[in-house]
């Protein structure tokens, strides 16, 4: 069911919205610019929008890039980033609006081999918030420019940034005294069993500043606030609150998001840190550990394989919805919408982050769907083959995303600047006890440099490469007893191959028909 939300520019109807709990957030909507209106200049908190102008005429600025805003054109406005935007027609600027939030990946924690840390009976919550924050800086919080304060469970202070709406600092000074502000000198209180959702307080001129407890397995350990948003528009009478931008429900949404993956982020290190203290209590007071150390190793590889699915390429987003923007000139709306579908799809796939395998079909599934989209980038050129065994399809499971990441490194290395035809071959069949795979490309391929730098990446696990995360992967699951090769010549192409036990999925298969 559409929603309108009324502005004081106008107006949006969301036409499509996340289900409640679900782990989709994408949002698309139609924006109606009232003729003769103005966006002031506003920054976009915590998501990131794409726009295609359907019709009307006007101008904005993004950043320090002014430009005419007419139909067929389309915008990618980045978290972070500024944007105003003024019609001056006598007709409503009417534009398809595309929104996610900015995603804040897991910190991956390395292992603490400090003396402290070995002899540490439990963890200092403070010290951890700190040392947590810190990371949290250095990887995601800086660039996203959202009013952020977080304390500790004893409600001290531990980190807070100063981007503060120019009104707050104006009106009530908050960047000298953040206790200037109302609505910070009101004490929240969390009593057990603690509340896991977001509650909101309204100071006086209508701003809202929103609270999160930061709760892990029912432990508080602290609580996040940002906001100082208006999200509606303001009686005539009160000058002072129209002074404040007020801003989409995407953006509201888009902040709460993100001090949601935060909250996320830091209880999945605290879980991490748990893990590994218990670990080394164990082992000071344990003779006999296999069995517990076992279990603690379990953890690990579950906290291991969240973070590694976590992490989701937002630069493709955007450059497929460039595409699809591209597509809109040419065809109606309908087709668009319909692809932006699809790619909502690839995402809810990529959010199942809870399991570590899943059936060989759904695997493929997800694979011709992210080939699908680069179709719309490379159009006839490219062709994918798949020589799958039909029996494996429902029979056989396989590590969650193991075989995306391969085929992605055929765009980005192998057809690299390559203008010929493209083509992908996919097989898969079983042998004995194991399952093999192949991915082979007829790109470039590449020379003995580039295979050797392929396997330092594979031996050290560079974080950022995506072999070696495939690799990490399959070395969480099983062992050693897994293969992952490469091969390649220059002007010849590469061929990836793979091989993994099918026991686990023979069992499940098994499992599967005691309880239908």
């Amino acid at each position: 069911m559409e929603k309108i939300q009324y502005l004081d520019w106008g107006r949006i109807e969301w036409i499509c919205e996340p289900e409640s709990g679900s782990s989709d957030h994408l949002r698309v909507g139609i924006s109606v610019m009232n003729p003769h209106s103005w966006q002031p200049c506003h920054l976009h908190y915590g998501d990131e929008q794409f726009m295609y102008i359907m019709s009307g005429r006007g101008w904005q600025k993004i950043g320090d890039s002014e430009s005419l805003v007419e139909p067929g054109k389309y915008f990618h406005i980045s978290s972070g980033m500024s944007h105003e935007s003024r019609n001056d027609g006598d007709e409503p600027l009417v534009k398809l609006l595309v929104s996610i939030p900015a995603v804040i990946s897991t910190v991956h924690v390395a292992p603490d081999k400090r003396e402290k840390t070995m002899s540490m009976e439990e963890i200092d919550n403070q010290e951890f918030l700190r040392e947590t924050i810190k990371e949290l800086f250095r990887h995601n919080l800086r660039p996203l420019r959202i009013p952020i304060s977080i304390y500790d469970e004893d409600q001290e202070l531990v980190y807070q940034n100063r981007e503060f709406p120019e009104f707050c600092k104006k009106c009530c000074g908050i960047e000298k005294n953040i206790y200037n502000c109302e609505l910070y000198k009101i004490r929240s209180t969390f009593v057990p069993p603690y509340y896991e959702g977001v509650s909101a307080h309204a100071c006086g001129h209508g701003l809202l500043l929103y609270i999160l407890p930061i709760v892990s397995d029912g432990k508080l350990l602290g609580f996040i606030k940002t906001g100082h948003i208006r999200t509606r528009a303001v009686k005539s009478d009160d000058a002072a609150a129209s002074m404040v931008y007020n801003v989409p429900e995407s953006t509201e949404n888009g902040m709460l998001d993100t001090i949601r993956n935060i909250a996320e982020s830091i209880c999945a290190h605290y879980q991490f840190c748990m893990v590994q203290v218990n670990l080394h209590k164990n082992k000071r007071e344990l003779s006999d550990k296999i069995r517990e150390d076992g279990q603690l190793q379990e953890h690990l590889k579950v906290t291991r394989n969240q973070m590694l699915n976590l992490q989701i390429n937002q630069h493709f987003l955007f450059n497929t919805l460039n595409t699809i923007a591209s597509m809109a000139v040419k065809e109606n709306a309908l087709g668009t919408y319909t692809a932006i579908g699809d790619l909502a799809q690839l995402f809810r796939y990529t959010l199942r982050t809870q399991e570590t395998f899943v059936l060989l079909q759904d695997e493929l599934r997800y694979v011709r769907n992210y080939t699908n989209l680069q179709k719309l980038r490379f159009g006839d050129r490219l062709s994918v083959i798949y020589d799958i065994e039909q029996d494996l399809l429902e029979s056989q499971e396989v590590p969650f995303n193991f075989l995306q990441p391969i085929v992605e490194n055929c765009f980005k290395h192998g057809f690299k600047g390559q203008e010929r035809e493209m083509q992908i071959i996919i097989m898969a069949y079983k042998e004995k006890n194991y399952l093999h795979f192949k991915v082979s490309d007829s790109g470039g391929g590449f020379g003995e440099k580039t295979r050797n730098e392929i396997e330092y990446k594979m031996g050290n696990q560079v974080q950022a490469s995506g072999t070696s995360m495939v690799v990490r992967k399959l070395q969480s699951v099983f062992g050693n007893d897994f293969s992952y090769q490469v091969e390649s010549l220059d002007g010849e192409g590469t061929v990836v191959s793979i091989k993994m036990p099918a026991a686990r999925s023979e069992r499940s298969v098994y499992e599967k028909s005691i309880i239908s």
